[in-house]
This record gives C-alpha cells, sequence and structure tokens, in this order.
C-alpha cells in the first residue's frame, strides 16, 4: 500500500513538472491538454510529435495517410478529414490515471471486470484516488457452477483459445494448479477472511493470476476478491447483484438502480433513450447463443450478449456430471460472500441446469459447431491476409519516410557545404566576395 501511494504521488509531482514546463513553452495551443510527455510513441512527421512533444500522455496523435501513426484504438475516420478538414488529431487512448482534475470535468466509466480479482489494480484505484470514497463499483455475480462453464464456453468453444474442449477435464486441470497455488488455503478456504490485507493481497494476486482470462474456477470464488476490495473501500460504495435477478428487471428498473447508486445525471429522457427500441433490456436477451445451424461464428447476433453456454451440444451432460462436485467447491465461497456483502445471495441446483438434448438435437449442434469452427478459420485466414496488407503498406510508408529525411539530410549538407566555401571565398578574397 505505501509503495503503491509513493508510485501515486511521483506520477503526480512528474505530471505537475511536465504541465508547468508545456504551459510555459506552448501558452494556450497546447496539444490535446498541457501536459508534457515523452512516454509514448509518436511520429515524427507530424508536426509537434517526437519525444519532446507536449501532448498529452493519455493521448495519440494520429495523422491522415500516415498509417504508423494510427493504433488498434486509435484509426483514422474518413469524417475527420471530411467532415471536420482535419489532416491530424488527437485520439485520447487512456484517459486514466493521467488527466487530472483540473483537466476534464468527466466522470469515467470502466467495465473492465479483472480488477476485482487484480489486487494491485485495486490498490492502484484506492491510492490514485483523490477521494477514495467516491469510486463506485457495480459488482454483477452468476451462479458460479453456470458463470465457470460459460467462460469455458466461450474461451474454449468459440474463441478457441483454450485447447481443452471437455468442461469436465478443464475443470480439473483448473483445480488441480488452485490447490499447488496454496494447498492449505485450497482445503481449509474459510482461513481467507481472517488473514491479513497484504497476505490476502498476495494470495488473490497469485492464485487469480491478476484476474486473467480462463481462471474459471477462480473467478467464480466471488468472496476472495470482494473480501481483499473491502479492505480499501466501503461496503456502500458496491452495488452487488445477482446475475439471475437481474435479467428479470426491466430496463427501466436497471437504469434507475445504477443512476441512483451512482449519483450520475438521470431524467425521464435518458429513461425513455434507455427503454426505446429494447435497449438495456435483458430478459430479451437471455440464452443468446447462436441456434443450430447459424453462420455465426463468433460474438453475439445483433441484439444479443456475448453468451456462449449453449455452444456445446453436451452442455447439459457436463452440467450434470460436474454440477454436484462443484457445488461442494463454492459453497463456503458463497457462505463467506453472504457474510461479507450482507446480503443473502443464494444460488439454487437449477441455476445451473440446461435441458438435456435427444440425439438429433445434439447432432444438428454438432454440425452447427463445426461449421462455426470453419468459419473462424477462413476469417482468421483473411485478419492474416489484411494485417499483412497493414505491415507491407507501413513498411513503404516508412521506407519513404527515411528516404525523404535522407534527401532533406543530403540538401541541408549540401547547402552547410555551400555556405562553408562561400565564407572560405569571401576570407581570401578579402571579404569581397557576397553571397
Amino acid at each position: 500500500g505505501e509503495a503503491a501511494g509513493a508510485v501515486a504521488r511521483a506520477r503526480a509531482e512528474m505530471l505537475e513538472s511536465a504541465r508547468s514546463h508545456c504551459a510555459a513553452r506552448l501558452g494556450e495551443e497546447a496539444r490535446c491538454s498541457a501536459v508534457g510527455t515523452g512516454m509514448l510513441r509518436h511520429v515524427a512527421a507530424i508536426p509537434g510529435g517526437g519525444p519532446n512533444g507536449c501532448s498529452h500522455p493519455g493521448c495519440h496523435r494520429i495523422a491522415k495517410g500516415l498509417p504508423g501513426s494510427w493504433q488498434p484504438v486509435c484509426q483514422w475516420l474518413p469524417e475527420l478529414d471530411a467532415k471536420l478538414n482535419l489532416t491530424d488529431a488527437h485520439c485520447i487512448r487512456s484517459i486514466t490515471p493521467w488527466v487530472s482534475s483540473r483537466e476534464l470535468n468527466l466522470s469515467l466509466v470502466d467495465f473492465t471486470p479483472n480488477y476485482l480479482c487484480d489486487a494491485k489494480a485495486m490498490q492502484r484505484i484506492h491510492f490514485s484516488s483523490l477521494d477514495p470514497s467516491r469510486p463506485r463499483f457495480i459488482v454483477v455475480m452468476r451462479d458460479p457452477v453456470m458463470r465457470a462453464f460459460s467462460e469455458w464456453s466461450m474461451f474454449a468453444l468459440a474463441w478457441n483459445w483454450d485447447a481443452e474442449r471437455n468442461f469436465t477435464s478443464a475443470m480439473e486441470g483448473k483445480l488441480s494448479a488452485l490447490r499447488r497455488c496454496n494447498e492449505t488455503l485450497f482445503d481449509q478456504p474459510l482461513l481467507l477472511e481472517t488473514l491479513p490485507t497484504e497476505e490476502l493481497a498476495e494470495y488473490v494476486q497469485s492464485c487469480y493470476r491478476q484476474g486473467r482470462a480462463m481462471m474459471y474456477p477462480q473467478l467464480s470464488m466471488y468472496a476472495p476478491c470482494i473480501l481483499h476490495a473491502l479492505r480499501y473501500f466501503r461496503r456502500e460504495q458496491f452495488l452487488f447483484l445477482r446475475y439471475e435477478d437481474l435479467m428479470k428487471m426491466s430496463a427501466e428498473a436497471i437504469v434507475r438502480l445504477v443512476g441512483h447508486f451512482s449519483g450520475l445525471h438521470l431524467d425521464a429522457e435518458l429513461v425513455a433513450q434507455a427503454v426505446e427500441g429494447g435497449k438495456c433490456q435483458p430478459s430479451h436477451r437471455e440464452h443468446s447463443a447462436p441456434p443450430p445451424g447459424s453462420n455465426s461464428s463468433r460474438g453475439p447476433v445483433k441484439g444479443r450478449p456475448m453468451s456462449f453456454s449453449d455452444t456445446s451440444p453436451d452442455a447439459a451432460d457436463y452440467l450434470a456430471d460436474t454440477g454436484t462436485h462443484l457445488e461442494r467447491f463454492f459453497d463456503p465461497y458463497n457462505q463467506m460472500l453472504v457474510r461479507a456483502i450482507g446480503t443473502p445471495f443464494r444460488w439454487r441446483r437449477r441455476d445451473h441446469r440446461k435441458r438435456f438434448l435427444n440425439a438429433t438435437e445434439k447432432e444438428a449442434a454438432r454440425v452447427a459447431l463445426e461449421q462455426r469452427d470453419a468459419q473462424k478459420a477462413e476469417n482468421k485466414r483473411k485478419r492474416k491476409a489484411k494485417l499483412r496488407e497493414q505491415v507491407k503498406a507501413n513498411n513503404e510508408w516508412a521506407k519513404k519516410q527515411k528516404l525523404r529525411r535522407q534527401a532533406s539530410g543530403r540538401k541541408a549538407s549540401g547547402r552547410r557545404a555551400l555556405r562553408a566555401a562561400m565564407a572560405e571565398a569571401r576570407a581570401e578574397g578579402g571579404g569581397k566576395l557576397k553571397a
């Protein structure tokens, strides 16, 4: 904690020094903000770029026709020049932790779930906040068994990030790794409630691997992450919701609940916008995996969230085989969760059960899964081809820039040689030769 606080203070001092430097240098013409950098990569061909520029460290400067200046989150958009008549622009790449409270009047919303189970992230949020009592956290928790199964379905079957395509085997491997991480706490999980903050943080950081993806059982063990977060923030700063309850709420109820909890402005017009066209209406969006025979290869169908728990034709079988064992495993963590948040969160067996498919339905689902895999492979091939074209274009652009700099250097060298020759001639002619 003290180390994180020292880092935050050092960063604040560095930014304050940069503000003073750039404000004096640029006056009222600071680019994007009056905060200096030298940390971000800027393309030298863009005026004002380079390591000594005074662009805000949260910004990235991009230019039309210079793909080398673009980034995945900072692409050149046609309307920048077509509508705004711009040839270069600044893209806000990362507001935090760089923006000062004096620079922008905004409320920052971030939906990264990994932070809760990344002990260092929660520490940084606390120590970098001007007022640690102001942040608000919304935590949505699903039945632990179904959450683990849904995540495995996404990474193993839909995205192919995990090579283990059998849920039972995947969970066995993850639970074995969790036991190896800390055998004592694996066998006696209730000891987690008594750990000092530093030891609890170490457990979360190492055994949850900073809340990374594919930590199927760990990220369904909600209590240790929440216990750690509550060491830094008050209980009233958190809104804890069951996924199953959220999916039954109306759009208006959800928007009003979030508005009331967060303190963000909310009026009748905003509520109407949220309700219009089924926006923010989860009850219309449940069970959104593509139906058998669909050509959808990745991600949600329009109007549906990303949900993959129906992807496997053997979903019901997997859940039936592992459900009882996983219920027993998650039970002490669920009990800890109730004690930590003071809310009687309970999940029932029906929350992680699915309808068994008959032979015909299973075959149709397997065919659909094979079609999606084939489509994903084709999409991957196209992305690689596009990337090769982009790399080729960037290399050609860089080569042209190098030739341009070399030509400019030769011209400058020629001018210097000419001035030196003229100076020498003037000296030999007694200063009578004029340029």
